[in-house]
This record gives C-alpha cells, structure tokens and sequence, in this order.
C-alpha cells in the first residue's frame, strides 16, 4: 500500500497569509502557509504599498522549500491608523522565464494585532482562500 503525502492534483498556491503589525508599528511579523507540493520550490515575494500607492518595503524569499514561512518585515515611516495594501506572489522559477502561480491582495490597517489574546491579523485564512477559490470557479462556470 502507498501512502501519498502531497495531493498531485492540488496546485501550489498560499494556504494562509496572516500579518500581525508589532506594538511599535514599524514591523510586521509575516506567516505564510503554501502547498505541500514534492520537487517544487516557489519563490514568495511580499509587497507593503503606502496609503498613496508607492512601494514601502518588500521581502523576496527565493526557492522556499517549507510549507510554512515566518519572517518579519520592516515598515519606513510607518503611519499609525492609515491603510496600507499587501500584495503577495508566488513565482515558479527565474527572470524572464518566472510564472506567477498564485497572487493575492489585501489591504491592512496599520494598527497592532495580538496574536497571543487570539486577535486576528491580516491577510487571509484557509477557509478563506477556499471560498474565494469556490467563488471564482462558480463565475467562471456562468
């Protein structure tokens, strides 16, 4: 009997994307959940858009070979209160010859979160992303 641990059928894409904003507000801890997918190392890029649309910070993690990523990120300026706009990929190879797999957005407000009294972050859940997966698939379907 063979015991499959990886769905071959599932694409790779983001499970869970949850950002909690520190007390200081000039760092975001970052929690990334990706696919379990075998021979298959994305590249995840995370993007911090400020209120009027210029880029603020951006990490680039390149060939991850985890299911789930914790980083932290550092804010310039931060602006407590103000709405800032996360934009996530998820790259198959390099350069010219990269495919984006997944992409997601999402707006934050910059206020702190505690992760530790069960206060939601940022970001999206997995029942989340499933719904939006489901919905996208009934309008493609009409």
């Amino acid at each position: 009997m063979e015991i499959q641990l990886f769905d071959k059928s599932e694409p790779l894409h983001f499970e869970q994307i949850v950002i909690y904003p520190y007390p200081d507000l000039k760092r975001l801890w970052v929690r990334m959940w990706l696919t379990a997918k075998l021979d298959q190392h994305p590249n995840v890029e995370v993007r911090v858009m400020n209120p009027d649309g210029s880029e603020n910070n951006s990490m680039y993690l390149v060939t991850q070979t985890g299911q789930k990523i914790d980083n932290t990120l550092h804010l310039r300026n931060p602006v407590p209160g103000e709405t800032y706009r996360v934009i996530a990929e998820l790259t198959v190879g390099f350069g010219n010859d990269a495919t984006v797999v997944d992409h997601r957005e999402f707006d934050m407000t910059l206020e702190f979160r505690n992760p530790e009294s069960g206060e939601p972050g940022f970001g999206f859940t997995a029942e989340e992303a499933n719904l939006a997966g489901e919905e996208q698939a009934d309008e493609e379907h009409v």
